[in-house]
């Protein structure tokens, strides 16, 4: 298993040379430059570890990230630090329970002479290292290279070997928190799975159709919030599908989906129980999102309302398969009879992507590429910690999240 600090905090994915074949813009200023070298940690635990000073450092540039005050890795999160975002770029989005930073460093931080990356917790006086590219393992507590750190710190296992990275590609873990890498897909800074599951109903203006029976150019009824029927029929451009099977699932718990009980969002919606990934996005509609946000429509991922009664996740499933529905932009479609999202097209949900369905989708869109902006939304995406005060305070009013 992967060396963790502080109870559960691995090295989940390093881009150590973002220039090659691939070409990788992690900044997303329409570059691929040295400076979107990026590492990647991810929080396997089982509850949220306070990341607060926790430390980078490398052999030969010393410390060279700290993680700020009120740093809190929730479980399943990641925290991606860029090395330098460059001008007229800006950071990868995310989950809305990771952590995402520029760095602003000069130089290389994982692309030098010292292959080895390390993760120091002054607190715990502790640390966890992964050395890429033949590179032997360094002693950072007396070698050379790491000037200040400390001569009394333990390392956390016995190092990790990523092995020999491809310029353009980053180094991954093949399951998040295991011990077996790859080094040719492209990169995913705390990329998210967002989707449907078989069997979901969704609304057509034929009738409530199984998403799994779906297929292109049919027609899908887009959510309007006067109910209006006039001009809601949207063409599907294309669905993506993924098959989970156990051993992954048991590997990588985070793949579970959310089950959302019938009448759980209020209004009798869904109509029947739901089953979506994580971070797949219901639409809240309620006086108290108007209140707080001054949006009385706003967009929720299904994990936050796990927080609330009738929302789980589903631990019992033994296989799952995910559907994303792509239309010409993002729409609320109906789920269930529950307003939804559809796939949101944007540079990081494009990295989750198969890399023969990444350049379908781009195909298909020639406007949109990875180094695009984040187009805009069908209905705002509210942040993490945002998402956690709405649905702290529809609980705490019993106030329904439809209605």
């Amino acid at each position: 298993m992967a060396d963790a600090l502080l109870g559960g905090l691995v090295i989940n994915e390093l881009l150590i040379d973002p220039n090659g074949a691939n070409n990788f813009d992690t900044g997303r200023n329409g570059v691929a430059r040295a400076g979107d070298e990026f590492i990647e940690l991810l929080n396997t635990s089982t509850g949220p570890i306070d990341v607060s000073g926790v430390e980078l450092w490398d052999a030969s540039r010393d410390n060279w990230f700290t993680f700020p005050s009120g740093s809190v890795l929730q479980t399943g999160a990641r925290a991606t630090v860029v090395r330098n975002v460059q001008a007229g770029g800006n950071l990868p989005t995310g989950g809305p329970d990771d952590l995402v930073f520029d760095a602003d460093v000069s130089g290389g931080v994982l692309n030098n002479k010292g292959d080895n990356a390390v993760v120091y917790d002054p607190a715990a006086d502790a640390f966890i290292q992964t050395t890429y590219n033949g590179d032997s393992l360094d002693d950072p507590t007396s070698g050379p290279g790491y000037v200040g750190f400390s001569s009394t710190a333990t390392r956390i296992g016995t190092g990790e070997d990523f092995g020999s990275d491809n310029d353009g590609f980053s180094i991954q873990r093949l399951v998040d928190g295991n011990d077996n890498f790859s080094n040719d897909q492209t990169p995913t800074p705390s990329a998210q799975y967002v989707c449907f599951t078989t069997g979901t109903l969704i609304e057509t203006p034929g009738g409530p159709r199984p998403v799994e029976q779906l297929i292109e150019g049919n027609a899908v009824t887009a959510y309007e919030p006067d109910g209006s029927e006039a001009d809601t029929a949207r063409l599907l451009v294309r669905i993506f599908r993924r098959q989970i099977g156990p051993g992954e699932l048991i590997q990588n718990p985070k793949l579970l989906p959310v089950k959302i009980e019938a009448d759980a969002l209020g209004n009798g919606l869904p109509r029947r129980d739901l089953v979506v990934s994580r971070q797949h996005k219901m639409l809240i509609t309620s006086n108290i999102a108007e209140r707080m946000f001054g949006a009385r429509e706003v967009l929720v991922a299904a994990i936050r309302l796990t927080e609330l009664p009738g929302f789980y996740v589903d631990e019992k499933v033994q296989s799952v398969e995910y559907f994303h529905l792509l239309f010409d932009k993002h729409e609320i479609i109906l789920a269930e009879g529950a307003p939804t999202e559809s796939f949101f097209i944007g540079p990081e949900t494009l990295r989750v992507l198969p890399r023969e369905a990444r350049e379908e989708v781009l195909t298909l869109f020639p406007e949109i590429t990875l180094e695009s902006e984040t187009p805009v939304p069908a209905r705002p995406i509210l942040a993490g910690r945002l998402q956690k005060r709405l649905i702290d305070r529809h609980r705490k009013n019993i106030e329904e999240l439809l209605c």
